[in-house]
């Protein structure tokens, strides 16, 4: 039976970012796995050519840091985009996989990256214009990122839609942002803890600094997909209470419905 949307109190919207994960664990951590490990291949490669750089590898060590830096940024706008694209199949009950979420990313993830890119540079001014812009900002724009992933809008546009979707609703996008990040914060915390275990016992820098990216990549991995369902999720809960989008949702199935029934009646 097809998921009846409704309205989510802020309860219901965190439980459902949980299960959803939890129900799907092996999609998200797909998703998140190929790329990120693909970038830890390339951080251990740097951290290599750090610690060989007292021996004339100087240059191409700060070139392979600039090239980490880009690809991490590159890594984390494809990983959000393919996510939301899966927690929206998911929420939406259509059929998904890892493959069906890469294929549809393309330039998504350029418009990711610009979206992240203006909305950190809004709340970071607002942080600076004593702390409580950066936060209700980051309420304003909070769902800007699933609206240029799931709409065909630009960047600017995305701006605007998240800002008219979260009028009147912008305390609970911050309420549900912040708790998910500040889980994620936790849970990264703790892993970090075992690398701070890890380097009291002695073990040299170079093992030190693998370490380090192999759990800051195990987080990335496992962590990273719960903010980004939890926004997903605020994003289609905005649409239903203001758009909505649960009788056009509901007509689009009946629609479906209604063409496919000619067909399986001639047979």
């Amino acid at each position: 039976m097809p998921r009846t949307l409704r309205p989510l109190s802020l309860g219901q919207l965190l439980d459902e970012t949980f299960n959803i994960y939890r129900r799907n664990f092996v999609l998200f951590v797909g998703i998140s796995a190929i790329p990120n490990i693909a970038l830890l291949l390339l951080q251990l490669v740097y951290t290599q050519l750090a610690i060989n750089s007292a021996k004339g590898l100087g240059v191409a060590a700060v070139l392979a840091g600039l090239g980490t830096v880009f690809a991490s940024i590159v890594v984390s706008s494809i990983v959000t985009a393919a996510t939301t694209f899966g927690v929206s199949d998911v929420y939406l009950e259509t059929p998904t996989s890892i493959g069906a979420c890469y294929s549809r990313v393309g330039a998504k993830a350029l418009r990711v990256f610009f979206v992240s890119f203006v909305v950190g540079l809004i709340v970071g001014v607002g942080f600076l214009l004593c702390f409580v812009p950066g936060i209700y900002w980051a309420g304003v724009y909070g769902i800007a990122i699933p609206a240029v992933v799931l709409e065909n809008i630009g960047t600017g546009q995305a701006l605007s839609r998240s800002s008219d979707l979260t009028k009147g609703s912008v305390g609970r996008v911050i309420v549900v942002y912040f708790l998910a990040s500040f889980f994620v914060i936790c849970l990264t915390f703790a892993l970090g803890l075992g690398i701070a275990a890890l380097a009291s016992s002695g073990v040299g820098i170079g093992t030190r600094q693998v370490l380090q990216s192999v759990i800051g990549t195990i987080s990335r991995i496992l962590l990273g997909p719960i903010t980004a369902i939890a926004l997903t999720l605020v994003y289609y809960d905005q649409r239903v209470r203001k758009e909505a989008f649960d009788i056009e949702h509901m007509m689009g199935l009946m629609g479906a419905s209604g063409n496919t029934a000619p067909g399986a009646a001639a047979f």
